[in-house]
C-alpha cells in the first residue's frame, strides 16, 4: 500500500494542528513498517523525529510558511502528483484535500469553528476553509475527526453520512510526565522565569480560547476572594491580541499576568508540572490537547464545558460553564486554596491522560487507509 500524506502544514513553532500531524506521523512510525508513505513537505524536512525507512519525505520547491503557495499546491499540483506517484490513498491531515481528486482521499477535520463560531476565527481562515471544506470534504472517502462532538458537527454542517466519519481521539507525547522527585522546584521555576506559585494557560493566544473570560475571572478572584497567585500565559501570539492587552490594562492586571511566549517542547512538561493549576476556558474545542498534557504532568485542571472538552477530560477536571466569569474565579480560588482538591484532581488527571496515545490514534487512522485502499 502506498499512502501520501500532505504534511505541508508543518513549519515554524508547532501548536494545535501541527502537533496533531506530527503525532500521527510518529505514531504511524511505531505501528506500521510495511506501508510506503510519501510525506509532502515544504522546502526542507520539518521534523527532527526519525521515521522508519518506509517513510519518504517529498520536499517541494517552496517555503511551507507561504500559505498562498500551499493552497496552490494542494488544489492544483497535488492531484496530478498523487496520480503520477501511484498513490492508493491521499490523506489531508490538516482539514484540506484537493477538490478535484485523482485518487481516493481522506481528510482530518479537527473542528468546524469557521461555521460554528465564525466571528472567533481569523478572516483568512474563514475565507479559506469555508470555500474549500464544503466542496472537498463531501468528496472524501473518509473523514477522520478527533471527537464525537466534531463528528456530529461534520454530519450536521457538511452533510457527510455517519458511515464515512471515523472518530480517532488524538494522543499526547510520552515526554509529558510529572516532574521528577529529585528536582528542586523553586530552582527550576527561577531558571524558567516563573513565579513561585502560578496559574497556567498554554495554547495559541486568540479569541476562541476565552482568555478575556480568564482575565476577568482573575480580576474578580483577586478583588473579591483575595487570590494572590498570578497567571502565566504561554503560547504563540496568533491574532486578536490587541483587545486582550487593553483588557489586562483596564483590569489592573499588568503585574498579575505574565506572557512567556512560545515555550519550547523540551521545557513544556516542567512548566505544566510546576503550576498550581492549569486553566483552559475555551469557547469551543474540537479536542483539547493542552488539558490532557497538563494532566499527564500532574497539574490539576480547570476546563470549560465547551465542545469536546467534557468528552476528553471526563471527571478529572474542575468543570465551569464557558464564559462564566464568576464560576471560573471561584474555581481558581478553590484550587489555589485547597491542597487536597489539587491532589485529587492531579491523580484523576494522570489516569485520564493515560488513555490517550499517538500509537492508538495512528492504529485507527492506518485501519482507515487500509479500508480505503481496499475499496471499502
Amino acid at each position: 500500500m502506498r499512502v501520501g500524506i500532505d504534511a505541508t502544514v508543518l513549519h515554524g513553532c508547532f501548536s494545535g494542528v501541527e502537533n496533531a500531524v506530527r503525532g500521527l506521523l510518529v505514531g504511524l512510525g511505531e505501528v506500521d513498517r510495511a506501508t510506503e508513505y510519501v510525506l509532502f513537505c515544504g522546502r526542507g524536512v520539518p521534523l527532527p523525529d526519525p521515521l522508519p525507512p518506509n517513510f519518504r519525505w517529498h520536499c517541494l520547491p517552496f517555503p511551507a510558511a507561504s500559505r498562498t503557495r500551499r493552497i496552490l499546491f494542494q488544489q492544483v499540483e497535488l492531484p496530478r502528483l498523487a496520480r503520477r506517484l501511484g498513490l492508493q490513498v491521499l490523506h489531508g491531515p490538516a482539514y484540506v484535500t484537493p477538490i478535484a481528486r485523482t485518487v481516493p482521499t481522506i481528510a482530518s477535520i479537527y473542528d468546524l469553528m469557521v461555521y460554528l463560531y465564525p466571528a472567533l476565527c481569523a478572516a483568512s481562515n474563514r475565507l479559506h476553509y469555508r470555500s474549500v471544506l464544503s466542496r472537498s470534504a463531501p468528496r472524501c472517502h473518509r473523514v477522520v475527526v478527533p471527537s464525537h462532538a466534531v463528528a456530529r458537527s461534520v454530519e450536521d454542517v457538511l452533510g457527510i453520512v455517519r458511515e464515512r466519519v471515523v472518530v480517532a481521539h488524538l494522543g499526547i507525547d510520552a515526554r509529558f510526565v510529572p516532574p521528577r522527585r529529585d528536582i528542586d522546584p523553586q530552582a527550576e521555576r527561577k531558571r524558567l522565569g516563573l513565579p513561585d506559585r502560578y496559574l497556567l494557560y498554554v495554547g495559541n493566544i486568540e479569541p476562541k480560547k476565552g482568555l478575556d473570560t480568564l482575565c476577568r475571572a482573575l480580576a474578580v478572584a483577586r478583588r473579591d476572594l483575595g487570590l494572590s497567585v498570578p497567571l502565566v500565559i504561554a503560547g504563540k501570539r496568533a491574532w486578536g491580541l490587541a483587545g486582550l492587552d487593553t483588557l489586562i490594562h483596564e483590569l489592573g492586571l499588568r503585574d498579575a499576568v505574565l506572557f512567556t511566549g512560545y515555550v519550547p517542547a523540551e521545557e513544556l512538561p516542567l512548566v505544566y508540572g510546576l503550576a498550581d493549576a492549569f486553566v483552559f476556558p475555551s469557547v469551543y474545542e474540537g479536542f483539547g490537547l493542552p488539558p490532557l498534557e497538563a494532566m499527564a504532568c500532574g497539574a490539576p485542571v480547570i476546563a470549560s464545558d465547551a465542545g469536546a472538552l467534557p468528552e476528553v477530560t471526563g471527571d478529572a477536571v474542575l468543570r465551569v460553564p464557558s464564559g462564566d466569569v464568576r464560576a471560573l474565579a471561584d474555581a481558581m480560588w478553590r484550587l489555589c486554596e485547597d491542597r487536597d482538591l489539587r491532589a485529587c484532581l492531579s491523580a484523576r488527571g494522570t489516569r485520564q491522560a493515560a488513555r490517550f496515545s499517538w500509537r492508538n490514534h495512528a492504529e485507527l487512522v492506518h485501519n482507515v487507509y487500509a479500508e480505503v485502499a481496499d475499496g471499502a
